[in-house]
């Protein structure tokens, strides 16, 4: 499929600055049988008006991170699936979160906008405080590689991919054209990224020691955003479709949420233990 390059530094702008889409986010039961990989009962988790986007599972599983929409901007918001409660962790007056991510401390990572315009990598505590962990880069998608290190989309004239420690300060650009879903690879020290510099996108992986790449497989669909289970295999969606790739069989859509009238799936992440997949959809 042809895909064509844009400015990830002018999308992230009006992304972050211009109407949203009014997403919601789904959880369901990722269950596997002798046909594949099969989805139930997704349920809407956040039910609510405007943009609520950016799902994370926590590392036990029992919630799920992401942002939602309250009084015209975004917060941190933790949803619990036993009790069904809804923890609000931020309350921001200047700025809105996106992207929490569980940080390998036990805290929550964040990129804030505050509405003067800046743009800075946070982490947050259950209580709200939150401390700026990336002073000198706008940040708009990261991941964490260890206890100390990220893998960042940083914004720039170009866009770059860099590794930042965010203990020492110290950061190494090791890529450019690349897209917004940054993920660590389970079982594994590296961590994989999609590579727009082609009219055919990839999703490859990266050694952050040897900060040498290669190519995993072509992305499927229309869309960039994709996830890993814990068995290693891709999750991706196109539409209301949704596409499993493992290296044996290549990519295979195995679910269609239509039925459930959801249509645009973007983000997507699997629980730790592989039960559970959450979902930012129309």
């Amino acid at each position: 499929m042809r895909k064509f390059l844009f400015s990830f530094t002018t999308l992230l702008t009006a992304f972050l600055s211009e109407a949203q889409p009014n997403t919601d986010i789904y959880v369901m039961n990722l269950r596997r049988s002798p046909e594949g990989l099969l989805v139930e009962k997704p349920q809407n988790i956040s039910n609510n008006d405007g943009y609520d986007n950016q799902p994370s599972f926590w590392t036990d599983g029992e919630s799920v991170l992401y942002s939602k929409t309250l009084d015209g901007q975004t917060e941190i918001a933790r949803y619990y699936f036993n009790s069904k409660n809804t923890l609000i962790i931020s309350d921001t007056k200047q700025g809105s979160e996106y992207s929490p991510t569980p940080m390998p401390d036990g805290r929550i990572s964040s990129i804030r906008l505050d509405t003067t315009g800046l743009q800075l990598l946070y982490a947050y505590k259950f209580n709200g405080n939150s401390e700026v962990l990336v002073p000198d880069l706008k940040i708009g998608y990261h991941a964490w590689i260890d206890a100390d290190r990220i893998v960042a989309f940083v914004l720039g004239e170009p866009a770059t991919m860099q590794i930042v420690n965010t203990k020492s300060g110290e950061a190494t650009v090791v890529g450019k054209n690349i897209g917004r879903s940054l993920h660590k690879i389970p079982d594994s020290k590296d961590f994989s990224y999609v590579d727009k510099s082609g009219d055919n996108w990839t999703i490859m992986r990266m050694n952050p020691v040897l900060r040498e790449s290669e190519e995993i497989t072509s992305t499927t669909g229309s869309g960039e955003d994709y996830c890993w289970t814990p068995k290693g295999e891709i999750l991706m969606a196109d539409g209301a479709e949704l596409f499993v790739w493992s290296p044996d069989s290549g990519w295979k859509q195995f679910a269609d949420l239509s039925k459930d009238g959801i249509t645009s799936i973007t983000r997507l992440s699997v629980s730790p233990d592989g039960k559970k997949l959450a979902i930012a959809a129309e």
